[in-house]
């Protein structure tokens, strides 16, 4: 976690220990190393982002924008033509595509932080993001006899990196103003619905497979 305080001059000669992976002073001090935190002297990342709900100022500094195509993944049931000729069969599919970020932390739509960190890549790169969304769809697919078939599917997703500040009237944990660095969310990419891939797969039926499904 890269969590940052700023701290007022008067209190410049005082420590801050900090809870997760590493945290450091905004006037240029050295992270402490972790057998020094102490999860009472320091919020955690999930309470600065649910304090953004609250606090004074709570503001998204996007850094960077870019689009990929997710892992390979099957999307619908597998499919089993046990007859002597090649038949179509119709997969019925739906695939919901959520978002995620590098803290593991769950996102809502409903949370101020994930509105704050969503209009702020919609204003710098003028491009939708979206929580959640799910594609449903019906693909009718050719088996061969003594084949299985099945809908292979990678996304196309969005990423984006910044930074959160958050000023606050009164003191929280100790300081105004806490800084979320290296905050990094990937989602669905609803500019380009046709990115990604849906692809047709088959293989020959294992003995297992046809004693299960072939009768």
């Amino acid at each position: 976690m890269m969590v940052f305080a700023r701290r007022k001059p008067a209190s410049a000669k005082r420590t801050l220990r900090a809870a997760g992976a590493a945290a450091a002073l905004a006037l240029g001090a050295s992270p402490m190393a972790p057998s020094q935190a102490s999860a009472a002297d320091s919020p955690t990342t999930r309470q600065l982002l649910d304090a953004c709900s609250w606090a004074d100022v709570c503001d998204f500094h996007a850094q960077s924008y870019w689009t990929y195509t997710g892992p390979k993944h099957q999307v619908g049931t597998t499919a089993f033509n046990c007859a002597s000729q090649t038949n179509q069969h119709r997969i019925d599919w739906s695939d919901t595509t959520g978002s995620t970020n590098t803290f593991g932390i769950s996102i809502s739509a409903s949370y101020k932080w994930s509105e704050v960190f969503t209009t702020s890549i919609e204003t710098s790169y003028s491009h939708s993001w979206e929580v959640s969304h799910t594609d449903t769809e019906s693909n009718t697919v050719n088996i061969p006899p003594g084949y299985k078939g099945w809908i292979e599917r990678g996304t196309g997703k969005q990423q984006a990196k910044g930074w959160y500040e958050l000023h606050f009237g009164k003191r929280y944990y100790g300081h105004y103003i806490w800084y979320i660095y290296d905050y990094q969310e990937s989602g669905y990419d609803s500019d380009h619905q046709n990115t990604g891939y849906v692809n047709f797969k088959d293989a020959k039926m294992t003995s297992a497979e046809r004693g299960a499904h072939c009768h």
